[in-house]
This record gives C-alpha cells, sequence and structure tokens, in this order.
C-alpha cells in the first residue's frame, strides 16, 4: 500500500518521538556549551607605534593608546599575557610641509594577538602630528643620588656632560630654547661603603615624541666621601714607658699632659671618653745619659675605636732628671 511522505513523518515520530526529542535536547546543550567557550569577552590597553619615514619625525600621536576588545576561550586570552601587544601604523601618506593625518586603526594594525577575534578598537582613529626631523644637543644633568651611604655622603660625577637629541624641528627648538636639559637614571647609594662606576641611561625630554638620544647612556663615578669631624681631647696625662730592668729613678715628662686630637667619623668619636685614652713616652735606653732628649709619643685609644688620624699638641715631649729645674 503506497504511504504519502506526511504519513510517513507521522508514523516515525510515533515510533522516534522520544529519542528525537532527546537528541534535540543535546544538540541544543551542545551548542550552548560551545557558544559560551568562544563567546568571552576581554579589554586590554594596547600602546599606539607609529613607523617613521626617512627625514620624518612625529611631534604627538593621540591617543598613546587605545582599548582592544577580544572573542574567544578562556585559554586563548591567557596568550595576550605573554605577547606584546601593540597597534602598528605604517605606510603613512604625508605632506611634505608636516602636518596631521588621521589614520584608521584596524585588525590589520593589530601586533602580538595572532588567531583572536577583535571585536572593538576605541578610539578607532589615532591622530599623528608630524614635522621635518631635527637635532640639537642638550646639556645633561647631573644625575640624583637616592639613598644613603653607610658612612659619609656621595659625590657623583659624569661624562659625557652633553647630548644630541634627534626628533621633530619645532619641538627641539622649542626645548632648546627654554634651557631644558636631559636628565639620567637616579643612582642608588643606599648602604654604599665604597664607591663604584656605572652606565645610566639618558631619559629623553618629557615633552619630546619618540625622540632619538646619542649616546643613549652616561659613566657616572661614584665616590663615598667621609663625613670626618676632628675632636680634641685636652689634658691627657703622659706615663712614662720604662725599659724592662729600669731600676733609676725615672726622669721626668715635660709637658706632664698634652691634647690628643682626632679626626674621623662623627660617631665613632663621640663615644670616646677622655680618660679612656692613654699617651705613652718611651724612655730609649739612653735616657740617662741624655735626659733632655725629646722623644715621641704614642696614643693607645679604647677597643674597637675606628679613627682616620691621631695627632698629639705637641707631638713630643722633653725628658727631664727628678733634680733638674724646670
Amino acid at each position: 500500500m503506497k504511504v504519502d511522505l506526511r504519513q510517513r513523518l507521522i508514523l516515525w515520530a510515533r515510533e522516534n518521538g522520544a529519542t528525537a526529542l532527546l537528541a534535540l535536547v543535546l544538540a541544543l546543550f551542545v551548542y550552548l556549551t560551545i557558544l559560551e567557550l568562544v563567546s568571552n569577552t576581554t579589554t586590554r590597553t594596547v600602546p599606539v607605534e607609529v613607523e617613521r619615514e626617512p627625514g620624518v619625525a612625529l611631534m604627538a600621536v593621540r591617543p598613546a593608546v587605545v582599548q582592544v576588545t577580544f572573542r574567544g576561550a578562556l585559554n586563548e586570552f591567557q596568550q595576550l599575557d605573554r605577547a606584546d601587544l601593540r597597534m602598528l601604523v605604517k605606510g603613512l601618506r604625508i605632506r611634505a610641509d608636516g602636518g596631521v593625518v588621521r589614520v584608521p586603526l584596524r585588525r590589520g594594525n593589530l601586533r602580538g594577538a595572532s588567531g583572536l577575534r577583535v571585536v572593538n578598537i576605541d578610539p578607532p582613529v589615532v591622530e599623528i602630528t608630524y614635522d621635518h626631523q631635527g637635532e640639537r644637543e642638550f646639556a645633561i644633568a647631573p644625575p640624583a643620588i637616592e639613598g644613603k651611604p653607610f658612612r659619609g655622603h656621595a659625590e657623583a660625577d659624569y661624562a659625557p656632560r652633553t647630548a644630541v637629541v634627534r626628533g621633530a624641528r619645532l619641538q627641539l627648538d622649542r626645548l632648546h630654547d627654554a634651557g631644558v636639559t636631559l636628565k639620567v637614571e637616579p643612582v642608588n647609594v643606599d648602604g654604599r661603603v665604597q664607591g663604584f662606576t656605572r652606565r645610566v641611561a639618558i631619559l629623553p625630554p618629557a615633552d619630546a615624541c619618540h625622540p632619538e638620544i646619542a649616546p643613549e647612556s652616561v659613566t657616572v663615578k661614584v665616590a663615598i666621601v667621609p663625613d670626618n669631624i676632628q675632636r680634641e681631647f685636652a689634658g691627657v696625662p703622659v706615663r712614662l714607658a720604662l725599659p724592662a730592668g729600669h731600676t733609676n729613678l725615672p726622669p721626668r715628662v715635660e709637658p706632664a699632659a698634652v691634647t690628643v686630637r682626632l679626626t674621623g667619623w662623627a660617631e665613632a668619636l663621640q663615644g670616646i671618653a677622655t680618660n679612656a685614652i692613654r699617651v705613652f713616652a718611651e724612655l730609649p735606653v739612653s735616657a740617662d745619659s741624655a735626659p733632655t732628649n725629646q722623644i715621641s709619643l704614642r696614643v693607645l685609644l679604647p677597643p674597637g675605636a675606628m679613627v682616620d688620624e691621631v695627632v698629639t699638641v705637641p707631638d713630643a715631649v722633653r725628658l727631664a732628671l727628678p733634680g733638674e729645674k724646670r
């Protein structure tokens, strides 16, 4: 018996309706799952780079960054964290006298995000101001010193003292006429105990757009200079150091007390007391036969005392016999 198409569909639905409904539900679930996996979005801040033509210098790129929205799976977004994202503009059509051009940004300008779908670029247009390229020589300011050395203070010398900057001619002329100097990266001396030499980068002027600087760095020589002070201890008695086996009546020393002058680190000298300093005059072997000899003095400081220089005033004493008149 001949059965038409409509009757066949009705018969099939009666026999397989439950299976068909289950298949439809599963298909819808799979579709929604896949849609959920690939419909995630994320927005990243991407810098704008402009490839310059020979002899052309950039004065401004506005905006310098754009917001790019991507769509895709979550695992695909992980490559964005490792990628060098940038919007690259090249092949500008510029006039010989300089000016402003407006360039639309498209997916083809994006670098570092291959395989990801871009759904939006905000703003979609970048404005580029350009001029003829020029160059000027600028003075370099002394480097800023950060931190404090372990003792003393830091003094820095650097070379060279000037650098040539290439960029937009009008910008460089304005900066040069305003007396702008180039700055360098700061030098950290925190906790240093001795001098050192380091190369630090020259920073571009704040109002210059993508300048070229030659040389790119300076050599900085840092010296750690102690902050020394001088402290005097007056009236320190002179003790006579006698040779072993000396039995004769010891001579006198004139003067009987001297001034001790110490030079060194301020913190080290502050902790030294006058009664902790000893001054000795060593009696020579021939002292009995020549009691008027001038002999030098030896200063004994407390244990652990750190000084740079020790001087006595006077620097020598006279030996005199006990019966000799003063």
